[in-house]
Formats: C-alpha cells, sequence, structure tokens
C-alpha cells in the first residue's frame, strides 16, 4: 500500500504516483487565522483549538483531523514561536489600533486577516548604522529544543513527507526591504550598493544562524526543507536580472550551499509572482522545488513551465487563490485541480496546494472541493 510518504517521495523523484501528492498547512500553504475559524464551522469542528503559526503574517495551525480528512500527504516541521502560539496571546499582543513591532523592529498593523508593513527600523539609517543595529537572534524568538524528537518520531512512523521550516522565510532581499523601506532599498541597489550589500550581509548571517540551529535539531529526517525571497510581483520581476546576479544571488547561494551542508532534504523555494526569468538562476543556487507557481502572474503558464523545467524542478502549489479559490464556484475548483494534476504532475513532479495561505475571502466549499477532486482523480 503506497503511504503519504511515498506518494510525495515519488513525486519528489519525477516518478507518478498512484495520485498526486497534496499539501496544508505549511509556512505557504496554510490558512490565515480567520479563514481557518470560518473552515471549522464549516466542517462542524469548532471546537478544535486555533494555535498561531506566525503573527506577522495571521497564520495558523492545520489540525491533524483536518490535515486527515483532506488525505494531505505531508506534515510541517516548525520550531514553535516563543510568543503569539495562542489566540488570547496573539490578541493581546497587538495595539488597540492592531500594531505591534516583529522580532527585526518592523511595525506591523493587523488589518483584516493581514498584518501590513508600516514602518521600518533602518529608513534613515547610514552604512555606520548597521554594525549597531540589534539584529535578532532566532534562539530569542524560536524553540528549536525538542523538534528533533518530533521529527525523528515521525520519520520513525514512516507515514508522511516531512516539510521543514526554519521558523523565518529564510529570506534575504525581501527581508532588506522589510527593515529599510521598499523605496528606499530599491534606490540602494542602484545608487549605494555597499550599503545593500552589508544589509543584506547581516540578514544571511541571520538566516544561517537560523539554519544551523534547526537544522542540527532535524536535518537528518526532513524531505524537504524550505526556503523563500520574493523576487518578482504580478507582472514582471522586482528588480532586473543583472542586480540580481549582481547583488542578491551570490548570497542566495551561500545560503542554499550552508542548508545543503546540513541536510540531504530538497531545497523548496518560495517566490510570488512573475519569477519565470529567474528560473534558470535559481535552479543554479541549488533550488529542486519552485513554490507557489503563481499562475494568475505573468508568464506562469502551467504548460510551458513543465515543459520548459519538468525535469529540472518540482512544482509545489499551483492552485490559484487569485480568483479561482476566493471566485469560483466548486465546478471552477475542480477544474482548477485537474487542470494543475494534468499540466504539472503527469509523470510526477507536482505536489498540489494553494498558490498561497488561503485567507477568509475563500469560501469553505471551496477548500474543500480542492482537496476532495484531488484525492479522487
Amino acid at each position: 500500500m503506497t503511504t503519504h510518504k511515498d506518494r510525495v517521495l515519488m513525486a519528489l523523484n519525477h516518478e507518478q504516483p498512484d495520485r498526486n501528492p497534496v499539501d496544508l498547512g505549511g509556512r505557504q500553504t496554510t490558512l490565515s487565522i480567520i479563514a481557518y475559524e470560518n473552515l471549522k464551522d464549516f466542517l462542524g469542528l469548532s471546537e478544535l483549538p486555533t494555535n498561531v503559526m506566525a503573527h506577522s503574517w495571521q497564520t495558523c495551525y492545520i489540525d491533524d483531523e483536518i490535515l486527515d480528512r483532506f488525505g494531505v500527504d505531508t506534515r510541517h516541521i516548525r520550531p514553535p514561536s516563543k510568543v503569539n502560539d495562542s489566540i488570547g496571546e496573539h490578541l493581546s499582543s497587538a495595539g488597540n489600533d492592531g500594531t505591534f513591532i516583529d522580532e527585526w523592529g518592523v511595525t506591523r498593523q493587523v488589518v483584516g486577516d493581514y498584518a501590513n508593513l508600516i514602518d521600518h527600523p533602518l529608513r534613515d539609517a547610514k552604512f555606520e548604522d548597521l554594525e549597531n543595529f540589534p539584529w535578532p537572534d532566532p534562539a530569542d524568538n524560536y524553540i528549536f529544543d525538542g523538534i528533533g524528537e518530533s521529527a525523528k518520531k515521525l520519520h520513525d512512523e514512516n507515514q508522511f513527507a516531512l516539510v521543514g521550516s526554519l521558523g523565518s522565510p529564510g529570506n534575504i532581499f525581501e527581508q532588506a526591504w522589510y527593515v529599510r523601506g521598499l523605496q528606499e532599498f530599491m534606490k540602494d541597489l542602484i545608487k549605494n550598493k555597499d550599503f545593500a550589500q552589508e544589509l543584506m550581509r547581516n540578514i544571511l548571517a541571520v538566516r544561517k544562524r537560523n539554519a544551523e540551529l534547526y537544522l542540527k535539531e532535524v536535518g537528518e529526517f526532513i524531505d524537504v526543507v524550505q526556503l523563500a525571497d520574493d523576487l518578482a510581483g504580478q507582472d514582471n520581476l522586482l528588480i532586473s536580472p543583472k542586480i540580481y546576479q549582481e547583488l542578491v544571488k551570490p548570497l542566495q547561494l551561500e545560503l542554499c550551499e550552508y542548508v545543503r551542508s546540513m541536510t540531504n532534504a530538497k531545497i523548496y523555494y518560495h517566490s510570488c509572482g512573475a519569477i519565470a526569468p529567474l528560473l534558470d538562476e535559481l535552479v543554479e543556487i541549488g533550488v529542486e522545488i519552485l513554490n507557489p507557481v503563481q499562475v494568475s502572474a505573468s508568464n506562469m503558464d502551467t504548460s510551458q513551465l513543465k515543459k520548459r523545467y519538468g525535469e529540472k524542478l518540482i512544482f509545489w502549489g499551483a492552485i490559484d487563490t487569485f480568483e479561482v479559490l476566493p471566485n469560483g464556484s466548486i465546478d471552477d475548483v475542480k477544474a482548477e485541480v485537474k487542470k494543475r494534476i494534468t499540466d504539472l504532475g503527469t509523470g510526477g513532479g507536482y505536489v498540489l496546494g494553494p498558490v498561497h495561505n488561503i485567507c477568509a475571502d475563500v469560501p469553505p466549499e471551496n477548500i474543500v472541493a480542492m482537496y476532495e477532486t484531488a484525492k479522487n482523480i
């Protein structure tokens, strides 16, 4: 009998499994807090707890009862946050207007089911200010002790593919503009390159520290390890390929090599948007899995991506959260699932999931239709 883990590993090895594997509950493939409350009510499971995964992203963990009900083939191994793991703590940590300051000093404000960035601690910084900035230590923000035991137990049970999340996203470019401000950092990349490089190198040091703390606990047990760095918007890249190659790629390569030195897990890389022009570059730095495959973005046609990169990349995600899941009928959702499995899953190489975290605008019945359809194809 094919196990959930077998199914995923076959897909990761570009082999055709008995059915296409599915994912839910990861850093970029979970539900917002509001969406999860709606789903639990719809399923008659409102008594299940809601545990916050990431206050900064307004996301939560998915209970095993729901994962089992949907036939989810993965389990995510994530170090718990030292704060905001419960709804009560999550709500009490925000000000009356929903504002809070994250571990990087970035001010955020909860609006609906998202926490917008509203102020940046290094907006007015000069090069010399970087040395004295209080760079966060992941050990102060996440609990790494004990996750190795949990990962080993799941590994030994051999039922599910284990997906590793460092706690942080693992991004470099994106975090740089979070702390600097998008407009200022984009100017830095052109006119203030020394500052941009030094800023990103400090962020890389934090990410490597995070990877070390995490992977020494779970590196031998996980099948996939997640990294992320949004480099594209809806219609094009956020930066030119030349700037990427000069300033960002060397740092991403260093992080990927560092991660690879501590685990044999496949490297999963998340970038929203029209990322197609950089796919060859990402393959060069060691990326093996592309997420989220934002099908609503320019040049992200799934049949063409499979044709061009089906032997180089595994695709993860691809069920449209921009139009189909929030606004489509159940029949639209079923058609979307069938198309993505046909385009990306033929011959293996695809793990199905939402393009991004499912938000409150998605009707619960569409979530159910997505996973029920995937189970029955």
